[in-house]
């Protein structure tokens, strides 16, 4: 992971049928794609990211909806909206995580402002617990680096439209240190009777894995503590800004490679 500032920001070049001119616009400075980043992971988990508490009540705008989640799991962005970004129509249209909420893709052609204000409505009431500076990083992120996923996953069979060869040499310099060689170095699992390896996460749900391998997993990155065999126990650091985008997508098709168990 901490070789990662050795990549190349330039973009490679990737094929037409894949990805849209919109898509390949991606080369951030790596102080832009910090505070995009960091947007990601607030939609993904703020209260985890800030290192707070969340409200325990549920949120008020998720009863207004058909979710089975209660307390402060309905106050994460992405428990209504999807790690596909598309809400009802995409992977949350069914199963536990089904609310009936719309996505937030069409508000890729919104004016970060508008989002912002959106996002202190009384469906939201994201201004009780964000600070203003914290809104509009999830606004940015909302605008600028939403990815239509469907381009490079299957949304029947779940195929990754990566090249696995070139993702395993992106893996080795960026993820083996401190996932391991097979990506069984960490649990990945909350509970410690039971193992989840990555592989077997991007298996599971490779929307969820693309989202962090851009933006990282919430909470602190930076740590002075180390496992038994010296990784570092720190957050995953996003890849936005550092690897490109076909690099992202072909470390994705890696990664389902990898052993789930």
């Amino acid at each position: 992971m901490f070789q990662m500032m050795r990549s190349s920001l330039k973009l490679l070049a990737v094929p037409l049928l894949l990805f849209s001119p919109l898509l390949l616009a991606e080369e951030l400075s790596l102080e832009k794609s910090y505070e995009i980043g960091e947007g990601g992971r607030l939609y993904d988990n703020w209260a985890a990211e800030l290192g707070v508490q969340a409200p325990r009540e549920t949120h008020p705008g998720y009863n207004d909806y058909k979710g089975e989640k209660r307390g402060t799991a309905t106050w994460r962005c992405k428990e209504c909206h999807g790690w596909d970004y598309r809400g009802a129509a995409g992977q949350y249209g069914k199963g536990e995580h089904y609310t009936g909420t719309q996505g937030i893709f069409a508000a890729r052609d919104s004016a970060v402002e508008n989002v912002v204000e959106r996002l202190k409505n009384d469906n939201h009431l994201f201004d009780s617990v964000l600070t203003a500076e914290q809104i509009e990083k999830v606004a940015t992120f909302v605008v600028q680096e939403q990815l239509d996923m469907r381009l490079f996953i299957d949304v029947n069979t779940q195929e990754i439209s990566g090249d696995a060869r070139k993702g395993r040499g992106t893996y080795l310099q960026q993820c083996a240190l401190c996932h391991g060689s097979s990506g069984k170095t960490r649990n990945l699992s909350y509970d410690n009777n039971r193992k989840r390896y990555l592989g077997g996460v991007a298996k599971e749900n490779p929307w969820k894995v693309m989202h962090k391998i851009r933006f990282g997993h919430p909470g602190k990155f930076y740590s002075n503590k180390y496992d038994a065999e010296g990784r570092p126990r720190a957050n995953m650091p996003a890849m936005l800004g550092v690897i490109t985008l076909q690099e992202q997508v072909d470390l994705l098709a890696y990664l389902v490679t990898l052993p789930a168990k």
